[in-house]
């Protein structure tokens, strides 16, 4: 008898009626995110403090016609109710627009609209990249900056990649609704965002960060696509040495080896550091992936860790900058920046006198987040300093 009244206010819900409570009289204490939004399908999570049905309402923009897809609901550790539904049979590329609800009641007073996957063969599109985020605001975080700058234009990029240390001091559940989601609740409804592993993270995480994402793979360790790029994400531990690094070495090696002849670029992203002329040291394991990187034409390399953002000059396998190799970049301040309440320590490094002669290409110490553009054969990034969206940074990467 409980699932007739659900699917009775669905139904009225579709069809335009008013059979569904409006949304001030809710019990949201999550906005929704999305997960997984890849092929033809994409997953929507929210949290409530009470329910027993999960369902989403969603149309493709400038038709009529709602679908609804029934999902499930959870109990999560921090003692309220996960609704999780997958949408499926999504157009290529298309953008959608939907409806959660719980228990038959629609929850958000304005509908969300978020792209679908990429189609294989698309070969023009933007994402984002950005480490180091979840910092409180009493110690001088800003990752309510950072989603002020995403949100300005929710349709400029398809999707993000989060660099670690997602929330601080040890990603546990409990502040996570502080920390992140309650920032980027105008944003992440729209854009689907892909996480890795930080050393700050790493406090039980199976029982925390997994908790709180749904990502491919082991979740720890993960492949992607989007168009004609591969995406693989890495867990590089607590402590730089890569986590269970035999096996995450022997699927990185099987992975880079495939056949890549649909895809043009291939995008490596994980927390720590290789090289280095931040406050960082260098971290061996990370620089020991460099000849894999060579040997199978890895582009891009995307970390987080230190509170600033660097670029370094195209290296090859052994860590020598030069003309061509793939290209390093750390996006650490997306809301944390050394020298500031919660990384007091004041930033000093001179990167025009690093250990690395002639490494860095350009670096900024500043809230910065970096916007990445697929134009066929040529990568573009731009970077931009959050508070303000000036452009800080910008290059291009031609095949």
């Amino acid at each position: 008898m409980k699932r007739l009244p659900f699917l009775l206010c669905v139904a009225g819900l579709l069809l335009g009626c008013s059979t569904y409570t409006p949304a001030g009289r809710t019990n949201l204490a999550r906005a929704p995110y999305l997960q997984m939004a890849l092929g033809d399908s994409a997953t929507v999570l929210w949290r409530t403090r009470a329910g027993e049905e999960a369902a989403v309402a969603y149309r493709r923009v400038g038709t009529k016609t709602w679908e609804t897809a029934v999902g499930k609901v959870r109990p999560t550790n921090t003692g309220v109710v996960e609704n999780e539904v997958v949408l499926t049979g999504l157009v290529p590329g298309e953008p959608y627009t939907y409806r959660v609800l719980t228990d038959g009641r629609q929850l958000l007073k304005t509908d969300p609209v978020f792209p679908a996957p990429l189609a294989d063969t698309a070969t023009r599109f933007r994402f984002f990249a950005v480490g180091d985020i979840g910092e409180p605001e009493e110690t001088e975080g800003t990752p309510g900056w950072l989603n002020d700058a995403l949100v300005r234009d929710p349709t400029t990029y398809r999707f993000g990649l989060l660099l670690g240390d997602i929330v601080y001091p040890t990603g546990q559940s409990a502040v996570y609704d502080e920390r992140l989601f309650d920032h980027f609740a105008g944003y992440f409804p729209t854009t689907p965002v892909y996480a890795v592993l930080g050393n700050h993270d790493w406090h039980e995480p199976e029982a925390n960060y997994m908790e709180e994402w749904k990502l491919p793979g082991n979740e720890h360790y993960y492949a992607f696509r989007q168009g004609n790029v591969r995406f693989l994400a890495l867990d590089s531990g607590a402590n730089g040495e890569l986590y269970d690094s035999t096996a995450q070495l022997a699927w990185l090696e099987s992975e880079l080896a495939r056949p890549s002849e649909a895809t043009t670029w291939t995008v490596v992203y994980l927390h720590h550091n290789g090289k280095s002329c931040t406050y960082k040291q260098d971290y061996p394991a990370v620089m020991g992936l460099y000849g894999l990187f060579e040997r199978y034409n890895v582009d891009l390399v995307l970390n987080g860790h230190a509170h600033t953002y660097e670029r370094l000059r195209p290296m090859d396998g052994n860590g020598t900058p030069g003309a061509e190799g793939f290209t390093s970049i750390t996006i650490g301040s997306g809301g944390k920046l050394r020298g500031t309440k919660g990384d007091p320590t004041p930033y000093t490094p001179d990167p025009e006198n690093c250990r690395h002669p002639d490494l860095v290409a350009r670096a900024v110490h500043d809230w910065v987040y970096l916007g990445l553009s697929v134009e066929g054969d040529t990568i573009v990034g731009t970077a931009y300093r959050t508070r303000d969206n000036a452009v800080v940074d910008t290059f291009s990467i031609t095949r």
